[in-house]
């Protein structure tokens, strides 16, 4: 008879995706550990480390989170947000990280958006998950070039897209269509991913739906991409 742990196979699925995306900062961290103990030429790069670190204790919060909602079977709170405002701190927390896989972070946000119903815990840690594993997927251009992603905002008539792109199409519709359904029956349900990158795009997605919205493929300004759409908040109507 099989034991009902009462974990759904979702969050099996998300625990394994995290434990494969967790052993990229591991294992820097523990490589420059060794050589720092060399000293002399191989001293120990603290910020590599630091910002490796960060990057681990994110992705833990983001998939506690994402953990937590699944278990519960849950929605998260929703209250108006600024998500300018979140897109913003998101591309600052992104920077350090993506500056030592040669990416550069874009910020776009020109016009005025109002407040989104959204969660803004949630939402910070789907948009940062997300962010990561972009830039993880970005390949390196060499030749001293640096590939970007950009951050951005957009109005469309079903509410307002926040998204990650860049300019190589990371993700197809049909991969992620697959991915989805693969997730918690294959060992590696993203084929074009690696298993850790594809752990963000999980976790973000686990959140979104928290807040009746989901992770989708998406373009802007002939970049692709991974995107949300958010509802405004029609409590500034009631005035």
């Amino acid at each position: 008879m099989a034991l009902d742990t009462g974990v759904r196979p979702e969050a099996n699925a998300l625990l394994a995706s995290v434990a494969e995306q967790l052993k990229v900062p591991l294992a820097v961290i523990a490589r420059h550990a060794e050589l720092g103990s060399m000293g002399g030429a191989a001293a120990l790069d603290a910020n590599l480390v630091a910002t490796q670190a960060d990057a681990a204790l994110l992705l833990v919060d983001s998939y506690l989170l994402g953990l937590e909602l699944l278990r519960a079977q849950t929605r998260l709170e929703l209250e108006p947000v600024s998500v300018s405002s979140l897109l913003v701190d998101t591309a600052h927390d992104l920077h350090r990280f993506a500056r030592q896989y040669g990416v550069d972070v874009q910020l776009e946000t020109a016009g005025k958006y109002g407040p989104v119903m959204g969660n803004a815990r949630g939402l910070k840690a789907a948009l940062l998950s997300l962010g990561f594993a972009l830039v993880e997927a970005q390949p390196a251009l060499g030749g001293g070039a640096r590939s970007r992603i950009s951050l951005a905002l957009h109005r469309t008539p079903q509410g307002i897209v926040a998204g990650v792109y860049s300019a190589r199409q990371v993700v197809s519709a049909d991969a992620w269509r697959r991915a989805q359904e693969l997730c918690g029956a294959a060992a590696q349900p993203f084929t074009e991913l690696g298993a850790g990158t594809a752990a963000g795009l999980f976790v973000a997605d686990a959140i979104l739906r928290s807040m009746d919205s989901r992770l989708r493929v998406g373009h802007y300004l002939r970049r692709g991409g991974l995107a949300a759409t958010l509802q405004p908040s029609r409590q500034l109507q009631l005035v």
